[in-house]
């Protein structure tokens, strides 16, 4: 077909069409992809403008911040150069001690007419006199009383694991004494059975359960090596005061835990500042109890002989000769024995003799002192 020709005589062709830019049709698509997902593009628009809104406060915040901050700053530069160019204020009257301060009424520690005490003679504070007076005398205010230190050799019988076997601890306090009664603090009917006990005229302790070597069981809360220090204290605590009316502590197993010197220490503090003594039943030669009781300033005694070791009769009376043995060697002997059958025969038909043998049955206090030669 002819082409059509202009007024000014020339063909007039049409221009062909350009294809879209890339640009274009990303943007077509995109057009195209909201129109299709109307609502998931107002939520995205929204959480964009959200995040954005939230960038552009904590960028504005920190700039007012910071302009804040240079403000105050030149005001407080302003102010030092103002307060050095003002005169000093004037100073006021000031005094070394409360007492030169005039119309104020005067306070001594004396009553009017009397003498002020000097430093050496001023006395304690109550409390500091309370605690000195707890560790003088608890352990001698709950000993039995006894005298005649020098005229024997004294032995002193400690029967361990008291409480938990009421018919044989009843039959052992029974026995006539004076013996040691040492009390589980995890014993039923606990007081009763120790108030029974010293009744029967028989000093009283606390066997106190320490962990051993062995896979033995040492009962409830027992003192264990990897315990921490508030842990140790919390337990010893509620184990001395499960009963009172006792001289001191044994302890009870602890093979390990004696061997133990930072737990030892943490524990021995403990029946210090009681005023409670320590008898170390030495369950194990490593034991540091007595040793580290006498550098600590706590009353403390060694065990001589374990009678019932072996449970049989003839055992125990060979264990009662040895005790014998000791205390004429060393004018004492401390033996452990516990509320056993045989242990409990051996002791009826053995404590009769003792005198006659030249011996003075002795609560352990008494045993305490004559080792220290304390009166």
């Amino acid at each position: 077909m002819a082409s059509r020709k202009n007024r000014s005589g020339k063909a007039n062709r049409r221009r062909a069409k350009r294809p879209p830019s890339a640009l274009t049709l990303r943007w077509r698509a995109f057009a195209g992809w909201i129109h299709t997902h109307r609502w998931h593009a107002a939520t995205i628009g929204l959480l964009l403008l959200f995040a954005g809104g939230l960038v552009g406060g904590y960028w504005i915040a920190g700039r007012v911040d910071g302009s804040d901050r240079d403000k105050i700053a030149r005001d407080a530069l302003e102010d030092m150069k103002r307060g050095a160019q003002a005169p000093p204020p004037p100073l006021r009257e000031t005094y070394a001690r409360i007492e030169d301060i005039p119309g104020l009424p005067r306070y001594t520690e004396t009553e009017p007419g009397q003498q002020r005490a000097t430093v050496e003679e001023k006395p304690r504070t109550r409390q500091v006199a309370m605690a000195a007076a707890a560790t003088e005398q608890s352990w001698r205010r709950n000993a039995l009383p006894f005298r005649d230190l020098d005229g024997k050799p004294l032995i002193a019988i400690v029967i361990d694991d008291v409480g938990l076997d009421r018919p044989h601890s009843k039959r052992a306090w029974e026995l006539p004494g004076p013996l040691t009664m040492s009390f589980l603090p995890y014993a039923k009917d606990l007081r009763e059975q120790a108030k029974a006990a010293r009744a029967h005229g028989q000093e009283l302790m606390l066997h106190l359960p320490m962990e051993p070597t062995g896979r033995a069981d040492p009962g409830p809360n027992a003192l264990l090596v990897s315990l921490p220090d508030a842990e140790l204290k919390q337990r010893v605590t509620m184990a001395l005061d499960s009963f009172d009316g006792y001289v001191g502590v044994n302890n009870h197993m602890g093979s390990r835990f004696t061997a133990f010197k930072p737990g030892m220490e943490t524990v021995l503090r403990q029946f210090k500042a009681r005023g409670l003594l320590f008898l170390d039943s030495r369950t194990t030669p490593q034991s540091v109890g007595d040793q580290l009781a006498r550098e600590l300033g706590v009353p403390s005694v060694a065990r001589n002989v374990f009678l019932d070791d072996d449970e049989s009769l003839g055992a125990v009376r060979r264990r009662l000769a040895e005790t014998e043995e000791v205390a004429r060697r060393q004018g004492f002997a401390v033996a452990i024995g516990h509320p056993h059958e045989a242990t409990i025969q051996a002791l009826a038909d053995w404590l009769p003799t003792v005198s006659g043998k030249g011996f003075a049955l002795a609560p352990l206090s008494a045993v305490l002192r004559k080792r220290n030669g304390w009166d």
